[in-house]
């Protein structure tokens, strides 16, 4: 029996869900001030669970007062910078090279298992490594992840050989969703493109639910996580 459920369907149709998530992962259309689907999916968050909301600075701060504010209580964890270095710059001012990634919980009682994510550090091997590993979590800004650039073999093609729009990267979706979750838990992504949460989500052991309007791309997705089971 499949870990995993992909709906075709606009992210603010109703469906059901047999229980709440533990975390809800959206990659959201950046330029698009219309932030209802929030209330939409934290209703369907569990009390302890995580929402990571990706974005840029077309959205970042409104996103972020906005979530400060939900009628329902929310808990600020993070605001993650991916840093990416590739594309083109601007004939002025500083290029934006990096996406906005805010994470909340529902609860205060929310899992973290740091030790899932660990980097090496600076200090390996000095007196300033006190624990003797060797090893961090790495902070909030990630810029150790590389280019996830249009050449990258990793990159989904549709039909015509062109890459998926707004695909990102399977080991930034780790770093965001490992140190969160356990087997058993249940990952919303109302934003699901080609499901690379699910492809995280299920490497973990978890159930999935995705939601994707664009019918070639859900197809895409359906058959990516089919691949998975084969």
């Amino acid at each position: 029996m499949s870990n995993w459920t992909l709906l075709e369907a606009d992210n603010l149709d109703s469906f059901f869900l047999k229980r709440l998530a533990n975390l809800i992962y959206a990659d959201m259309i950046y330029e698009n001030l219309n932030f209802d689907w929030v209330d939409h999916y934290w209703n369907m968050l569990d009390e302890n669970g995580i929402f990571i909301i990706q974005t840029d600075y077309h959205t970042v701060a409104q996103m972020k007062i906005y979530m400060d504010n939900l009628a329902v209580k929310s808990n600020f964890v993070s605001w993650v910078i991916y840093k990416q270095e590739w594309g083109g710059v601007p004939k002025k001012g500083f290029p934006h090279k990096h996406d906005d990634i805010l994470i909340y919980s529902k609860g205060n009682n929310f899992k973290w298992h740091g030790d899932r994510i660990q980097i090496p550090k600076v200090t390996a091997g000095t007196k300033f490594d006190k624990k003797g590993t060797g090893l961090k979590t790495p902070c909030s800004v990630f810029d150790d992840l590389g280019n996830f650039s249009t050449m990258s073999k990793e990159r989904i093609k549709n039909g015509n050989g062109k890459n998926i729009q707004w695909q990102k990267p399977l080991k930034l979706l780790r770093r965001l969703m490992y140190p969160f979750l356990d087997k058993g838990d249940l990952v919303l992504d109302p934003f699901c493109g080609t499901a690379t949460s699910g492809v995280v989500a299920l490497e973990i052991g978890c159930e999935y639910v995705g939601i994707e309007n664009n019918p070639a791309v859900f197809q895409i997705a359906k058959e990516r996580l089919t691949q998975l089971e084969e």
